[in-house]
């Protein structure tokens, strides 16, 4: 499966390109994971891909649904997943809520890479601290 990850925000702090580079080489023995940041991020979206919408509007899942979900996505033909970051009003197949609270961009990136990671754990039976 390939992810990718489609940030509006410029990330200028070491730690966040750190953790981004880090969560890449862990998921890289599970998926394809490409971090893109994009001023027109409709433009990077491809027909094929199943689009999740990062919004503190949207629906909140542990992290077993969320790999359940990413299951989901995979059984039903889609190879290619879209996470989506940003205030554009995009089209989504799914949105998604990691708080109701308003989380620094950031924190929701490292977050997110932390979340993908920890499904990909759960869906293959691997060790996980809780």
């Amino acid at each position: 499966m390939k992810i990718r990850i489609i940030n509006t925000e410029k990330i200028k702090e070491k730690y966040v390109k750190d953790a981004i580079q880090e969560y890449t080489k862990r998921l890289s023995a599970y998926c394809k994971v490409e971090y893109v940041e994009a001023k027109n991020p409709s433009k990077e979206i491809t027909d094929k891909s199943y689009v999740i919408k990062i919004d503190k509007h949207g629906e909140q899942l542990s992290s077993e649904q969320l790999a359940e979900k990413v299951v989901e996505i995979g059984v039903s033909g889609n190879s290619h997943i879209t996470i989506f970051l940003g205030e554009d009003d995009i089209e989504a197949d799914y949105v998604l809520s990691i708080s109701q609270m308003d989380i620094d961009i950031n924190i929701l990136l490292i977050i997110i890479y932390e979340q993908i990671y920890r499904a990909y754990r759960i869906i293959n039976n691997a060790p996980y601290h809780k």
